[in-house]
């Protein structure tokens, strides 16, 4: 994910990550540049109807480039960068407890067109340790 966004060359790239390629959904930058690539994060918690005590908890992904941006080569081949950084994302998060949350499972992925230059997809995954019916009795 490091090389994706570019930053492999840096020292310490967890301290800068979060604070130039990473923000919650609706932050928008001063500058949009065309080389700008983003990945944008909201998380959504909702009580569960079936039982008061859980929550729905589902966690959204916006992977968004601009349309000049859109290229990304590795070892030779050309991706679409938008797609490269989906398959990290699912690597990181599916059927994984790395937000210390419950066990995350991918639903969907979706293209994403916030912009008319700007392309990507939005990703969704939800916290299925707390809507297994079998595992709480429903």
């Amino acid at each position: 994910m490091i090389k994706l966004l570019g930053e492999a060359e840096e020292e310490y790239p967890e301290d800068i990550i979060p604070y130039k390629w990473s923000f919650p959904h609706e932050y928008i930058p001063e500058t949009i540049t065309q080389t700008d690539k983003f990945i944008n994060f909201e998380i959504s918690a909702a009580i569960d109807p079936r039982n008061d005590v859980y929550k729905d908890l589902t966690i959204y992904f916006y992977i968004i480039c601009h349309q000049d941006a859109i290229r990304y080569e590795e070892n030779g081949r050309t991706y679409l960068w938008y797609d490269k950084a989906v398959c990290e994302l699912d690597n990181i998060f599916s059927d994984k407890n790395i937000l210390g949350i419950g066990t995350t499972t991918l639903v969907s992925n979706v293209p994403y067109y916030p912009q008319q230059k700007f392309k990507g997809r939005l990703l969704k995954f939800v916290v299925k340790d707390f809507s297994d019916g079998a595992k709480y009795g429903r």
